[in-house]
């Protein structure tokens, strides 16, 4: 609500010409408003017992059956050019009088106890003449106040308190507006009663009715006159209240007008000068004394709009006190953490050096809240935040920069709440003036001090800062150092809009800068924090990964506090709305042809990304902490995997297609153009892409199966959408098309089971027992640990050859990925076996006859 503690005492009086000029119109409109109101209620008063209406007739109370001659004649419509007449109104039968009499009795006890105000009325009535005598000086002291160019603070707490007034005044038009409407239909129905009686009464007179039920017919016409006349007195009361709550609200559209008006012109006058020089008679001619009767009215006023903010905001208030209580359990127990068990493992990280501070963490994160918690709010709120959390931000930054900016960090601290104070408390321009000043000063001060000390340099090079961010540093400093310099020298000349936008707005930008900076480090604390503690330490993914799991975060929270940053700093330079604007025009902007904007175009891209993103962080989870807990065949994890991959993206993509607004019959047209290219050049690729699908539904073989297809062998390590990459023995990755997986014929070595037999082919020379080399070979195959014992490993006799008999030893292993291995070991305790036995493998022998001619 506006602030009742002003009086227009306390400004300075506007010029009689203009106060003149805006009691005379605002006269002549409530003399202009008065006079609509009688005459209408004459002209009302005048007509209403005569008047008859269809209408009327439908309202009536109760519906009585009519003879068919009663019922009114149909009539054909009339020409639009003549007047319609009303059909003549049914009689009430006349053995049906006594007891529509009754029946019409209740209804008028009824609209009797209707008729008298209702709370909500009265209670508009008892406070519309205080609001009306104290909006009439706070909108003069409004205009005063605007005159001078106040500061972007209290223009938002005047525009919040005018809003709230006029948000109450609305609310009780609505209310004096529903109440007219029942009261204006209640009207209607007592003259279509009327007209009904009436008509009933002339036929009772005319059919000779008993005088007692022409009596009865007679009273019920003077109650309905007198409920009637009630009815219609409680409506010009109502009309009148009505026509005052409409003038003030019309009062409180104009201040808001006002302000939008000047805030609208602020940015054209920014380098306008709405004070004059400091070092002007007129400024040193100001009333110091009434300086601090109007910071207390300030003050004052600030106290009752946060109470408006409290009662408005009272359940987002009370949940916002939850999570500070819940910040602060969190960091008191991950101060525990990192000075307990954690540091004695030496697992704690460094951003767990906030925590040292639990109380002032756990305040910064819920000051930097009211940025996304109240996203509509007074800048008295801001403020105020800023002020509370000043020395909670200082207590954990300061650990966290170099030692040697401390003192800078110090300064800048007093230098933004001497400056918040001044943006909420001091209105007199003259005060701001000084203030500003007052400000600029040591600011220019400590950056010209930041730039030209060497000490601090070299005490920054030695904490550790590069080069690159020292440079960095310099340039920024060197930015500010100008513009507080022009800030100050804008002050001195009296162009406050532009000294406020320049100076103040750095300060503020700084601030919201560290603030940012100061939550971004406590929320790494808190999530290092958490992926070490219950319950998150049991997943999978946090305990093995929580490293890539905070640099993701990390980032994350970076661009989300960095957008909140500029946003912010947009609101307080009220740039956010022609920010708005531009960004809106620019995604706006269409393409050439077919309708589809730049905004379009980036909701696509967006929307294709997050699907990918989406489809990952999938993939992630059931690979980490989903399949290990669950009893899978081999190779079904990697074929659920994939198929959600596959399944994410084409929604992802048919999403994009919607965002991008395309008409539907532009994408029949591009399936058929595209079905046309499949049919020519495409069959290949869509080929592959079934064939992929058949391969993870089928599973035919799976990821880490060892398959052969022709001289190709090797391991499966992938099964993409167009080819599956096999690794061979060698190293080398082959890269194999589906089709051909599905086409020809591969030999899987491990389908079914991860058993492969070994075949060892001995010969040894004639003469040597068979059964000693069978017992031989059997004996060395049972002593190798790989070879399994199920299925027992064969010796066999298989052929006499040319020079040798022919042995052959087969066992199977399960490790696969020795098969090799274990086939080298068995030749060589074959061939150790055979050397101790004292049995001779045989060379090839041959006979070579030569003839004599």
């Amino acid at each position: 609500m506006p602030d009742w503690s002003r009086t227009p005492t306390d400004r300075r009086v506007i010029p009689a010409r203009e106060r003149r000029r805006t009691t005379s119109a605002v006269e002549r409109c409530h003399t202009l408003r008065q006079t609509v109101v009688v005459g209408a209620l004459l002209f009302a008063l005048s007509t209403l017992p005569t008047s008859v209406g269809v209408a009327a007739e439908l309202n009536a109370p109760a519906a009585v059956p009519t003879t068919p001659a009663a019922a009114p004649p149909k009539t054909p419509p009339a020409p639009a050019s003549t007047a319609v007449a009303a059909p003549a109104p049914a009689a009430i039968p006349v053995p049906q009088i006594v007891a529509r009499a009754a029946e019409t009795k209740k209804l008028l006890d009824d609209l009797d106890a209707m008729a008298q105000p209702t709370p909500a009325i009265v209670q508009i009535q008892e406070r519309l003449p205080e609001i009306r005598a104290k909006l009439g000086p706070e909108f003069k002291s409004t205009l005063e106040i605007l005159e001078q160019g106040p500061p972007v603070g209290i223009q938002e707490r005047l525009t919040q308190s005018w809003r709230t007034c006029a948000s109450e005044l609305t609310q009780w038009q609505d209310v004096v507006t529903k109440r007219a409407t029942e009261l204006e239909r209640e009207l209607d129905r007592l003259a279509g009663l009327r007209t009904t009686w009436v008509q009933t009464l002339a036929d009772a007179k005319a059919s000779h009715t008993p005088a007692p039920v022409l009596q009865n017919v007679e009273k019920v016409l003077a109650d309905l006159e007198t409920a009637r006349l009630h009815l219609q007195g409680q409506r010009a009361m109502i009309l009148v209240l009505q026509d005052q709550v409409a003038g003030e609200l019309t009062r409180c559209q104009g201040a808001l007008a006002e302000i939008a008006r000047l805030r609208e012109g602020s940015l054209k006058q920014t380098f306008a000068r709405s004070a004059p020089p400091i070092w002007s008679r007129e400024a040193r001619r100001a009333n110091w004394a009434a300086l601090p009767g109007r910071i207390r009215d300030e003050l004052l006023a600030s106290v009752v709009l946060l109470g408006h903010f409290a009662s408005e905001y009272a359940v987002r208030l009370v949940l916002h006190v939850l999570l500070f209580i819940a910040l602060i359990f969190m960091a008191r127990s991950a101060r525990s953490w990192a000075h307990g068990p954690a540091a004695d493992r030496g697992e704690v990280p460094a951003s767990a050096v906030v925590f040292d501070r639990p109380y002032a963490a756990a305040t910064v994160i819920a000051l930097v809240s009211v940025l996304w918690i109240y996203p509509v709010r007074p800048r008295t709120v801001g403020d105020v935040a800023a002020i509370l959390g000043l020395l909670p931000l200082l207590r954990v930054v300061r650990p966290l920069i170099a030692r040697a900016l401390v003192p800078a960090l110090d300064a800048f601290a007093v230098l933004a709440l001497v400056d918040r104070l001044r943006a909420q408390l001091v209105a007199a321009p003259l005060g701001d003036q000084i203030i500003l000043m007052a400000e600029m000063l040591p600011a220019i001060g400590l950056l010209a001090w930041l730039l030209g000390s060497r000490r601090l340099r070299r005490a920054l090079v030695a904490e550790g800062m590069t080069p690159l961010r020292l440079r960095v540093t310099g340039i920024g400093v060197v930015y500010a150092l100008w513009v507080c310099t022009v800030a100050f020298g804008a002050a001195a000349y009296g162009a406050l809009r532009l000294a406020r936008s320049l100076g103040s707005g750095l300060l503020v930008d700084i601030l919201l800068v560290i603030g940012g900076y100061a939550a971004i480090k406590v929320v790494e604390g808190l999530l290092a924090f958490s992926f070490r503690a219950w319950p998150l330490c049991r997943l999978g993914m946090v305990s093995r990964h929580h490293d890539l799991l905070e640099r993701r975060a990390h980032r994350v929270f970076g661009v989300i506090m960095a957008v909140t940053c500029v946003v912010a700093v947009l609101t307080h330079r009220s740039l956010l709305e022609p920010a708005t604007a531009l960004g809106r025009t620019i995604l706006g902007a269409e393409l050439r042809r077919g309708g589809i904007t730049v905004g379009d175009v980036l909701a696509f891209a967006l929307t294709v990304c997050l699907a990918f993103l989406t489809s990952t962080f999938i993939r992630f989870l059931l690979e980490e902490d989903v399949f290990p807990h669950l009893r899978l065949g081999p190779g079904l994890p990697y074929t659920i995997s994939s198929l959600l991959h596959y399944a994410v993206l084409v929604v992802g993509f048919l999403l994009a297609i919607a965002a991008l607004g395309v008409d539907l019959n532009k994408v029949t047209i591009l399936a058929g153009a595209f079905g046309v290219g499949l049919g020519f050049g495409l069959q290949g690729v869509v080929n592959n892409f079934v064939s992929g699908l058949i391969v993870l539904l089928e599973r035919p073989m799976q990821v880490g199966d060892v398959i052969q297809m022709g001289d190709v062998s090797g391991q499966v390590r992938r099964i993409g959408i167009r080819s599956s990459t096999l690794q061979t023995a060698e190293g080398a990755e082959i890269i194999l098309p589906n089709a051909s997986l599905v086409a020809e014929k591969v030999t899987n070595w491990t389908l079914s089971a991860q058993a492969r037999r070994i075949d060892v082919p001995v010969n040894v020379a004639y003469g040597t027992p068979p059964q000693k080399v069978l017992e031989l070979l059997r004996g060395v195959a049972g002593a190798h640990p790989d070879v399994l014992a199920t299925p027992v490993p064969e010796a066999l006799f298989l052929a006499f050859a040319d020079s040798a008999l022919k042995f052959e030893l087969r066992a199977w292993t399960a490790r696969l990925d020795r098969w090799l291995l274990i086939k080298s070991d068995l030749n060589v305790a074959v061939y150790a076996a055979l050397q101790g036995a004292g049995i001779e493998i045989p060379l090839p022998q041959r006979e070579v006859r030569l003839r004599q001619p």
